[in-house]
């Protein structure tokens, strides 16, 4: 009988899986990842895969959520800096995260829409509400921080990460808004949409 793993196996083994599950899926896409490719890339078994995720899909949300968590982090410190115009250090953030959108080979594929159609079909609800959870808790935090500098303008958590949400979303439209006018049309709703949240 095999012997278990440690917590901090666990812990690495995890890790490795978000690792592999990043650049799998990045390359070619769930559904020609399979959950033998994401266990060897990560040096365990197909068996013990399962041991720490029911699915591929389910792997896959977690990649999802690590991501948005180390943006979530890295957001809030620049957030949190001294400025002389806050409208437009949010712009800067925000344009450098849809930067990423467009570079990044995981995002870029999970915003393919054949790839987000299929994804939104398998996660569950569960799943899409502790999302949606963890950005209104992060834009609380922003009310907070925007609050205390004087600037805050809408005080609703979640009308601000819907806010953010759809921007992000607009990827997924890139080409039927056109691909020539859409840096255009994204920073005319930035703009837009940060003059109403905050002050500068």
């Amino acid at each position: 009988m095999p012997r278990g793993f440690t917590d901090q196996e666990k812990k690495n083994i995890h890790d490795r899986l978000i690792k592999s599950g990043r650049e799998s899926f990045g390359r070619y896409g769930i559904k020609k990842t399979s959950v033998e490719d994401l266990a060897r890339n990560a040096g365990i078994s197909k068996g013990a895969f399962y041991q720490f995720f029911p699915s591929k899909e389910d792997l896959y949300f977690a990649v999802i959520r690590h991501y948005e968590t180390g943006q979530h982090q890295a957001m809030y410190e620049l957030i949190t800096t001294e400025s002389d115009n806050d409208r437009e250090l949010l712009k800067t953030i925000m344009k450098g995260i849809l930067k990423q959108v467009e570079t990044d080979p995981f995002i870029r594929r999970l915003l393919a829409k054949e790839e987000f159609e299929y994804l939104w079909q398998k996660f569950t609800p569960g799943q899409l509400e502790d999302a949606m959870e963890a950005d209104v808790d992060f834009a609380t935090q922003l009310v907070e921080v925007w609050r205390k500098k004087g600037k805050l303008k809408v005080d609703n958590p979640q009308l601000i990460s819907g806010v953010f949400r759809a921007i992000f979303f607009l990827f997924l439209h890139k080409e039927d808004i056109g691909e020539e006018t859409f840096p255009d049309v994204v920073d005319l709703l930035l703009d837009a949409s940060i003059s109403r949240l905050i002050e500068k």
